[in-house]
């Protein structure tokens, strides 16, 4: 075999190499590793049920209700206000002291251990 062929035999097994790398990184398990020895489970990477028109859809009400710009920073969405006021200091003081024996036992053993 010539010398000079036997390099372009190489340089070819070099490229074709280098072209299957990144089929090599896809995402097609849950599990990746991180950096370092950190390893993490992202569920989302699997192949998906969904539907396109469904996942274009979530899109649509994500983008509508203006969420997006969060998960693109990637910080937390804040949460959405509640529909009732905050109690005040004596009632909450009331539904203490109106509690039943199991909820007392409960809120004991919650946070008493």
């Amino acid at each position: 075999m010539n010398k000079s062929r036997f390099i372009a035999i190489s340089a070819w097994a070099i490229i074709a190499g280098l072209l299957t790398l990144p089929s090599l990184a896809q995402a097609n398990s849950a599990w990746h590793q991180g950096n370092g020895d950190i390893v993490r489970f992202t569920p989302e990477h699997v192949a998906s049920t969904k539907t396109r028109a469904q996942v274009n859809a979530e899109l649509n009400t994500i983008i509508a209700n203006g969420t997006l710009r969060y998960y693109q920073w990637n910080v937390p969405v804040p949460g959405k206000a509640s529909a009732q006021p905050p109690l005040t200091r004596q009632q909450v003081i009331k539904d203490m002291l109106n509690q039943s024996p199991e909820q007392q036992r409960a809120l004991s053993a919650l946070y008493n251990g």
